[in-house]
């Protein structure tokens, strides 16, 4: 693993709560100040089928706090090998789990959380729930925050691939696009009222699709909201990459960093690359 790099998204959430029917802005350190003073061991919890902890909570900077959650599981399924020896597996006490975590950061002024996606780690809900269940009663929720996607990121962007999903095809208004009409008079002539459709570049790793059809595509769907389920454009220019949902787009941060020779990557080590990205956005 020496000299690679291991790719980190994560995603940003407000952390809200409801007074009086309406929902506001929660603070966070309210939780850490009742997390912090209790065990290590008072800290673990089983919450749908779900076990772990805070295993730490640093302050990263002013205003900002750093959080490794680490999920626990008793079922070993790992080995340790050498390479003139065979494998040997990796048995646990009683009291042993095996651990993967998933790091967070905290912005005190803006509440707002951002959490690395670790598959096989502890999820948003599961942070989630966590939170709620050793808060002392109060409840709180981490709510995604939502990008606007713009449809001039067509113009210019290299596209790969364009996903759509209708639900409702005799209410959609094709305003005006030739390749939407001929969809929906397919869909006419066999009677239906759903589709979808998926125009990518497959194997070809090179090659980009048409970005006026692509924008003139992307505006038609966003004004037919109502009749689709989903609506998706991959595409990468000099300042985003990947799978964009045009209607739910949730706010995403990546980075790569260097994975460190048979040894542990510094949850504050991913900590300061989050916030790093975070502040620049």
């Amino acid at each position: 693993m020496i000299g690679k790099k291991k790719p980190i998204k994560f995603t940003y959430f407000e952390v809200v709560s409801m007074a009086d029917g309406n929902e506001v802005l929660y603070d966070l350190r309210k939780w850490f100040y009742k997390i912090t003073n209790i065990s290590l061991e008072e800290r673990k919890k089983e919450i749908k089928d779900v076990q772990g902890r805070l295993e730490t909570l640093d302050l990263l900077t002013d205003n900002f706090y750093a959080l490794n959650f680490m999920r626990f599981d008793d079922a070993s399924d790992a080995y340790k090998a050498k390479e003139s020896e065979k494998a040997k597996h990796i048995d646990l006490l009683d009291d042993e789990y095996l651990g993967k975590n998933t790091v967070a950061v905290y912005d005190v002024k803006k509440h707002v959380i951002l959490i690395q996606n670790n598959k096989g780690a502890y999820s948003s809900v599961a942070i989630q729930n966590y939170i709620n269940a050793t808060n002392g009663g109060e409840i709180c929720y981490l709510r995604p925050i939502i990008n606007a996607f713009k449809a001039n990121s067509c113009k210019k962007g290299r596209i790969r691939k364009l996903i759509v999903k209708c639900t409702a095809a005799r209410e959609f208004d094709t305003c005006g696009s030739k390749q939407f009409e001929r969809v929906i008079e397919s869909c006419n002539e066999w009677g239906g009222n759903t589709f979808f459709i998926e125009i990518g570049m497959g194997y070809d790793r090179k090659g980009q699709m048409n970005n006026e059809t692509v924008y003139e595509s992307v505006n038609v769907l966003l004004q037919n909201r109502a009749s689709l389920s989903s609506a998706k454009v991959a595409l990468s220019d000099e300042t985003m990459e990947g799978v964009y949902d045009l209607f739910d787009n949730v706010c995403i941060g990546k980075f790569d960093i260097k994975v460190p020779e048979r040894a542990e990557i510094d949850f504050l080590l991913i900590a300061r690359n989050i916030y790093a990205v975070y502040i620049q956005k």
